[in-house]
């Protein structure tokens, strides 16, 4: 299996966190696998074989070209044939400033492009199958990015300013105050923008927190991962845990998914203090 990720340029860096292209005839993904929720929204080209959600045992096609929304819960997936993918890893709310469509319409699944932005992408999509070299195609596709990039982005700044807090206090209460806004308002514009609300973000950072503990094998424990992640005490780290994957910390760490390995790395980077909105 080839994988590459592409930084992108200085302006939409900050917004996007990578361009990616993986290929492989048969790639060394397991019969179920896990996306789990992690800030991200992907906007995938594929060129490649369909693969399936998996919803209730049952396999959905996912066909062509897609977008992955924003997660409140993991995704199964089955990905077992030919791979053939250019994408783009949107930042969390990064996609917003480019389309200005509420995330929360296209979370929690996959959406095809014409239904999310029209016949307009299927050019796009067209015109980068056309184009075989990787850099030619991030050079395309940021051109197009930048064109769309909107100008009024209020509501975006006020997310923006609300993570920055958040950040360093890791705490909603007196948020919306702080912002001279309510709390109603706090959570309508981080749906639009994010797609998750404020309590749904904290709840998705600790789990990410505890998934790159659990692989670092720097803690002996799953409760000493518990109280370093923020979590109560055990019981609510595996309740927490549980309605994110449907399994227990322990049994999702056993089973080891190829994808959540693949991950790391950028889950780590995303996940630093340091780490832009």
């Amino acid at each position: 299996m080839i994988y590459k990720e592409y930084k992108p340029n200085r302006i939409l860096s900050k917004y996007i966190e990578c361009y990616w292209f993986a290929n492989s005839d048969k790639p060394p993904f397991r019969e179920k696998e896990y996306l789990i929720p992690d800030r991200t929204i992907e906007l995938m080209f594929n060129f490649g074989d369909p693969y399936s959600q998996i919803l209730n045992n049952k396999k959905i096609n996912i066909k062509g070209s897609h977008v992955i929304g924003i997660r409140e819960k993991s995704l199964v997936i089955s990905q077992t044939r030919k791979q053939d993918f250019f994408c783009i890893r949107f930042k969390l709310g990064g996609i917003y400033p480019f389309f200005k469509i509420p995330a929360h319409l296209f979370a929690n699944g996959f959406y095809t492009l014409e239904e999310l932005f029209g016949k307009e992408f299927n050019f796009i999509e067209e015109r980068l199958y056309e184009i075989s070299n990787n850099n030619e195609r991030i050079i395309f596709i940021e051109n197009f990015l930048l064109g769309k990039l909107q100008a009024n982005l209020s509501e975006y700044i006020f997310v923006e300013n609300c993570i920055s807090i958040l950040q360093d206090s890791n705490k909603i209460n007196g948020l919306a105050s702080r912002l001279g806004s309510n709390y109603k308002t706090l959570e309508r514009k981080f749906k639009q923008v994010l797609g998750l609300t404020p309590e749904e973000l904290l709840k998705i950072n600790r789990f990410n927190n505890a998934v790159l503990a659990m692989y670092s094998c720097k803690f002996d424990s799953l409760t000493k991962i518990a109280y370093a992640c923020g979590y109560y005490d055990q019981s609510h780290f595996v309740r927490e845990f549980k309605h994110l994957t449907d399994m227990s910390p322990k049994k999702f760490f056993k089973e080891q998914f190829t994808i959540v390995q693949i991950i790391q790395p950028a889950l780590a980077e995303r996940m630093s203090k340091s780490y832009n909105f």
